[in-house]
């Protein structure tokens, strides 16, 4: 049988038909596999803007490991639950105000710092007497005034000055025996006895002129005179002309001028930052030009009960006496502080229940609680709360303190019962009890949304502080509890629990 043979133009037809359509074929797949590469981008794209109402999708999370962020949806690795999308207008927390609108409203903000926050110590005080400069005019033996130089209280009074003349009948005698042993024979009368006859009169006060006289050859005299061992005023006289003084009785009392003390009065609350050493300004309102500048050189151990104040001393020079005893002095002091955390006092905010701040935090405004130190001028320092460099509101934070208000953020920083630190704050929910464990204090509770930790409904376990917040709870009874937002080991635990129903 003879084959039939096609012709060679025939043959070059029908392969380019085949290339021809081997290419369309390849075309109309690679079109089928771009239409579904874009579908399935639209679809992810339609998913990301329902997730997040048509914004921005940032990141997908699991709400119970809020820290690990991942690019696409799915499944949690962590729980049996779907990844939780983190929206763009989600990530600005608090108060959203506009740069024209801070701008507007006069909204400033600066930084929490570290300064030195020394404060300084108002105080009154008064000039007095300085006691390490009084001395008492007395004899060495008994007698009797017979001159009074000095008579009223108060009269100024130089050094070397005569105060009094007083009869002494021991001294008396004793400058006639001394007489009558210098006229004796030194064979009678040794060194010695001379020695000592005049050591005698020494001793009972005779002044030393008086009694080289009588080695002279000067008559004893009746009376001795008194002299004053310090320049300043009398400030006390203990006794008359004519009377009697008694060995150690003083004749007059002499308070030297030279220096004065200043004692301020400080206010118990301010004790803690006093101390010797401190420097201060002191102003006396009769001299008002006349500015002092001290240092405390003591602090007083005791404290006024009734005034609950404390007493600190100034030493001060007294040139030309201006100083007068009684004399108020206004006394700045400089206490002692060191470096801390402040902020500006008028960014505190005194709720009544809390006191708080207004920090700017990822483009929003937000109320921070804090825990306040001393104030000291315009600045208020930070315990606890913030940072160093975190912005803080300092003018215009009412403004944004009544919007937060408005919108919630104070109420819900107040829910939360005291604490020690933001670490601790609760978060509430409700749902019901799907298995209760006494051994481990464990309860496994089917919960709805839990807004302050971006929960969705899930069924979790949690722990109980302690065993008598089980009692009268079972399987299927609806219940409302509070939960720390911080796990303990790596539980919730819950800080109170209340059944709402059986069923």
């Amino acid at each position: 049988m003879k084959r039939l043979r096609m012709p060679a133009n025939l043959r070059d037809v029908d392969n380019r038909t085949w290339r021809i359509l081997g290419l369309v074929a390849g075309g109309a797949l690679i079109a089928a596999l771009l239409l579904y590469w874009l579908v399935v981008r639209n679809s992810e794209a339609a998913g990301s803007d329902q997730a997040c109402s048509g914004s921005e999708v940032l990141y997908w999370y699991d709400p119970m490991v809020p820290d690990q962020q991942f690019d696409a949806p799915g499944q949690s690795p962590f729980m049996d639950m779907a990844l939780v999308a983190k929206c763009a207008d989600e990530a600005a927390e608090g108060v959203q105000v506009s740069p024209s609108m801070m701008q507007n409203l006069g909204i400033r903000v600066v930084e929490a710092e570290m300064r030195d926050i020394a404060p300084t110590v108002p105080a009154v005080g008064r000039v007095e007497i300085d006691e390490r400069l009084i001395a008492e005019v007395q004899t060495l033996t008994p007698g009797f005034v017979e001159h009074l130089a000095v008579r009223a209280e108060g009269e100024p009074i130089n050094r070397g000055s005569l105060v009094a003349r007083v009869y002494s009948p021991e001294l008396l005698t004793a400058q006639n025996e001394y007489k009558s042993v210098l006229g004796m024979a030194e064979s009678v009368a040794p060194a010695s006895l001379r020695s000592a006859s005049r050591q005698r009169l020494s001793l009972l006060g005779m002044p030393d002129g008086q009694i080289r006289r009588l080695e002279r050859g000067g008559a004893p005299q009746r009376t001795f005179p008194v002299y004053a061992p310090t320049s300043g005023v009398v400030t006390d006289i203990g006794t008359r002309p004519g009377a009697q003084v008694s060995l150690g009785q003083s004749i007059v009392t002499i308070a030297g001028l030279s220096r004065v003390w200043v004692v301020a009065e400080v206010p118990e609350a301010a004790l803690g930052d006093i101390r010797a050493g401190l420097p201060a300004e002191i102003r006396f309102p009769a001299y008002p030009d006349d500015v002092r500048e001290g240092v405390i050189d003591y602090v007083y151990p005791s404290l006024d009960p009734e005034a609950r104040t404390a007493r600190v001393r100034f030493t001060l020079a007294n040139p030309g006496g201006r100083l007068l005893e009684g004399m108020f002095a206004n006394i700045t002091i400089q206490g002692t502080g060191g470096m801390a955390l402040v902020v500006p006092s008028e960014a505190v905010i005194d709720t009544g229940r809390r006191t708080v701040v207004i920090v700017r935090r990822t483009g929003g405004f937000v109320p921070v609680e804090v825990r306040l130190g001393r104030e000291t001028g315009e600045w208020t320092q930070i315990l606890e709360g913030i940072e160093v460099g975190d912005p803080v509101v300092a003018s215009g934070q009412f403004l944004i303190d009544s919007e937060a208000s408005l919108s919630g953020i104070i109420e819900r920083l107040e829910a939360a019962p005291p604490q020690p630190s933001t670490d601790d704050e609760l978060a509430a929910a409700s749902g019901r009890i799907r298995a209760i464990n006494t051994e481990s204090r464990t309860l496994t509770i089917e919960h709805g949304p839990v807004p302050e930790m971006n929960w969705p409904p899930m069924t979790m376990d949690f722990a109980v502080q302690r065993p008598g917040q089980l009692r009268g709870l079972r399987s299927g009874n609806r219940v409302e509890f509070r939960f720390q937002r911080r796990q303990q080991g790596n539980r919730y635990m819950i800080d109170r629990i209340r059944k709402v129903s059986d069923e």
